[in-house]
């Protein structure tokens, strides 16, 4: 849902009435109070993350919540659109009827604790004990103040800067792991697991009501409202102090920058750039290799369709969005679409939601969803991945008949678009149910029977499609490019970039990547003067390059990612797309094996070189008039010169190939030819 301004909140007003925002708050209370901390504790990572955009939806639903926590802002930090803010509010109907008794106060505003009702956590409780005793104590003041002096020592004695990047970088990928395992690890957890938990839960509710005694309350459920008063102050007071330290050390401490040129490029252009000096496997041993990986996770792995992992649809293969099936009692309708705010296409991450509408269409019988199982299989990959558990988002639904059941969740994709297929994705699968019995109110063991139940309804297969402006699109030569052909009785055509994926690598192919990727070990060069300088010897850096070489010609572009890059840390990051076009005049067919880059950051003496066997872990058969066509990334930490030249980086390098019988799988030679990548520039915009 698009954020609407405030002259759009002012003119629509409140498009809900009391007794649906009374209920929308009720419900997103629930979801904040129960639903989250449930069921991050029980280890269900992905219902949770549901249940908290679920609930942040329906906030968005009601202007008045961000309203609201914009006023506590304005007032806080003493802004002057406190009036404003105000008048918006009350042309939206002011706060939900439960909260009115909380709005008349010396804050001005609601605090978000009242708006939740969210109990104290025991962790809490203790802190703030602590934290009150603290108070109490007289020399309180001179602890802080020891504090205060020793992270002005720790300022005194700064950490490199490299060893700064490295921390955050290897930091970034832990928590990129541990995000994805969590997201996909949301299998059922056995019987003695969840007892484990009601004891977990036991101890953790008499815990609680010591404490309670301990702060002064009964321990009773009446006296919450005065311990979220209390929370409210304890966490404004504590925020003071800090502000108070915070203000002390920024006036005492002077910002010595450092004026060295810039930092050296990381051992990768990209992720996809990084390659082993060992020869290539074969699709067959990648497939193992990566099914063999993912054993550990506890997720299991099936065999993919060979259309999708060739990304190659047959004619015949629908390419569906949503599908419709009608299973025994039940109709199990989905539909997809991308989801743009949550995607990161230069990073290969592409993300889309889908909605399962779920009907009892019996007369008679109760059915209550009891687990779900899905394959998905990404284009490209040649396995399946399975996800399965007990539920749905978290819950065990029961339909009475007639009733429909309805929930939205997301697929979080890691897949790179190929020119032969507009799909991302393939899935299908099953929610596992069982009819209850006259006046039974849930399944019981019997019928749940490990999660299996009675029957299953199918989930139909669908597809996950990449919108138009993801699409990878083939490029065909100009209308002036034809002329020039037909002048010199040359036929050339250009293909997709990607259909040449699936072509098997010759054994002499192999050896002649071993053997250039090899020859060049070295993973740095003496830098160009130029770029050492600053003074950079072209007169216009060119940020693109056509280069034709052996009757084959390498086009690159490059463009800068504001999205990825962060001026502040000297971090820019650009992505750069590649054209190799087979133009060779005779029936000569040829074949990519190895590249080499060389990259030179703008202050560096020093050049990095970035090799491997392959084109992003493909070695594509080019026919005459063929192109492959590929988009890299290449992140720099560099600092830029901007008082001698807005260019940040110069990269150039050669990829190799072979040429091949009339067959067009043996290779004529062993050695490899050479085509060279034209040097040019990534430079920032204006």
């Amino acid at each position: 849902m698009t954020k609407m301004s405030d002259e759009e909140i002012a003119a629509a007003g409140q498009v809900m009435s009391d007794s649906e925002r009374e209920e929308n708050l009720n419900v997103i209370q629930r979801l904040r109070q129960n639903d989250v901390p449930v069921l991050r504790r029980t280890g269900d990572l992905l219902a949770s993350a549901e249940a908290a955009a679920d609930a942040n939806a329906r906030e968005r639903k009601d202007p008045w919540f961000d309203l609201n926590e914009r006023l506590g802002d304005a007032i806080k930090y003493e802004m002057d659109d406190v009036e404003d803010l105000k008048v918006l509010i009350e042309k939206v109907g002011g706060p939900p009827p439960q909260l009115v008794k909380y709005a008349d106060n010396s804050r001005g505003y609601v605090l978000r604790s009242e708006v939740i009702g969210m109990a104290i956590s025991n962790e809490r409780l203790e802190r703030m004990i602590d934290r009150r005793a603290a108070m109490e104590d007289k020399g309180r003041e001179e602890n802080r103040k020891e504090c205060v002096r020793k992270e002005m020592a720790k300022l005194e004695n700064p950490i490199k800067e490299e060893n700064d990047l490295a921390e955050i970088e290897e930091l970034a990928r832990k928590r990129e792991e541990n995000w994805m395992r969590g997201i996909m690890d949301i299998e059922g957890r056995s019987s003695q697991y969840n007892e484990a938990m009601k004891e977990e839960q036991k101890e953790y509710d008499e815990k609680r009501k010591e404490l309670l005694k301990q702060w002064g309350g009964e321990g009773s459920d009446d006296d919450e409202v005065e311990y979220i008063g209390a929370q409210a102050e304890f966490v404004d007071k504590t925020m003071k102090d800090f502000v108070t330290d915070l203000k002390r050390m920024n006036n005492m401490f002077e910002d010595d920058e450092d004026d060295e040129s810039g930092l050296a490029v990381g051992d990768d252009i990209a992720p996809e750039e990084t390659f082993a000096d060992s020869k290539p496997m074969s699709k067959a041993a990648q497939a193992r290799a990566e099914a063999m990986k993912n054993d550990g996770s506890g997720r299991p792995r099936l065999p993919g369709d060979p259309d999708v992992t060739k990304g190659e649809l047959a004619a015949d293969v629908q390419l569906n969005e949503s599908s419709t099936s009608t299973t025994g009692p039940l109709t199990v309708e989905v539909s997809s679409a991308y989801n743009t705010e949550n995607s990161d296409p230069p990073m290969r991450k592409h993300c889309f939601q889908y909605t399962v509408r779920i009907t009892n269409n019996s007369d008679s019988d109760t059915v209550q969803l009891l687990s779900r199982r899905f394959e998905i299989q990404t284009v490209g990959s040649s396995m399946k991945d399975v996800v399965q558990g007990e539920g749905v988002t978290g819950r065990q639904p029961v339909l009475q008949p007639g009733e429909v059941f309805e929930y939205t969740s997301t697929a979080p994709l890691s897949v790179r678009p190929i020119g032969t297929t507009e799909i991302a994705a393939r899935m299908s699968g099953e929610y596992r149910y069982c009819i209850l019995n006259e006046g039974q109110e849930k399944a019981s063991d019997e019928q749940v029977n490990k999660g299996q139940g009675e029957a299953g309804a199918e989930l139909a297969t669908f597809h996950f499609v990449f919108p138009e402006e993801q699409r990878v699109k083939p490029v065909r030569p100009s209308e002036e490019d034809d002329d020039e052909d037909e002048e010199d009785a040359v036929k050339t055509t250009t293909v997709a970039s990607a259909a040449p994926a699936a072509t098997p690598t010759p054994p002499s192919a192999k050896d002649a990547a071993t053997t250039t990727s090899s020859s060049t070990p070295a993973s740095s060069l003496p830098g160009e003067p130029d770029m050492i300088s600053g003074n950079i010897s072209t007169p216009t850096p060119n940020d693109a390059s056509d280069t034709l070489t052996s009757d084959v010609r390498v086009v690159v572009t490059s463009t800068y990612r504001p999205e990825r890059s962060d001026a502040k840390l000297d971090k820019h990051c650009f992505a750069y797309n590649v054209r190799i076009t087979n133009e060779s005049k005779s029936d000569q067919s040829i074949q990519l094996v190895s590249r080499r880059f060389e990259i030179q950051t703008v202050g560096s003496a020093n050049k990095d070189v970035v090799q491997g066997p392959g084109v992003t872990g493909r070695q594509p058969v080019l026919k005459p008039g063929e192109s492959f066509e590929y988009t890299s990334t290449a992140p720099l930490s560099v600092r830029p010169m901007l008082d001698k030249t807005k260019v940040v980086a110069r990269m150039s390098g050669e990829y190799n190939f072979v040429q091949l019988a009339d067959d067009g799988k043996t290779p004529m030679s062993s050695t490899p030819l050479k085509a060279e990548l034209g040097a040019f520039h990534f430079i920032l915009p204006e």
